[in-house]
């Protein structure tokens, strides 16, 4: 796990994360139920002209390979409408950025 989280470390400040922080774990009654993989993080960062994003970043030890997801994160329209775009996530932007750092791990 050590190599990939090194790689996490290189890669982050790459595609310009401004922030990462841990996924601590589930809400409510199913939170006891939740798997938790060995790396839980969500990177957060935002651009000049396309605005917000955000990944979350979770990665398994499954003997000898590692399984990796990322996911990227976007608000809808609505919440955009109430909370102004500036303080949104964009979904477009998000996939543009977690495809960046699917192609620096493989």
């Amino acid at each position: 796990m050590a190599d990939i989280g090194r790689a996490l470390q290189e890669v982050l400040p790459r595609v310009k994360a401004q922030s990462v922080e841990e996924i601590t774990g589930g809400i409510g009654a199913l939170a006891a139920y939740e798997e938790r993989a060995d790396i839980q993080i969500v990177a957060e960062g935002q651009t000049f002209m396309t605005g917000q994003w955000a990944v979350q970043i979770y990665v398994s030890d499954e003997g000898a390979q590692r399984a990796i997801t990322l996911i990227a994160l976007g608000d809808s329209g609505f919440s955009k409408a109430m909370n102004g775009a500036k303080n949104s996530a964009w979904l477009s932007t998000s996939i543009k950025k977690r495809d960046e750092i699917a192609a620096y791990l493989r």
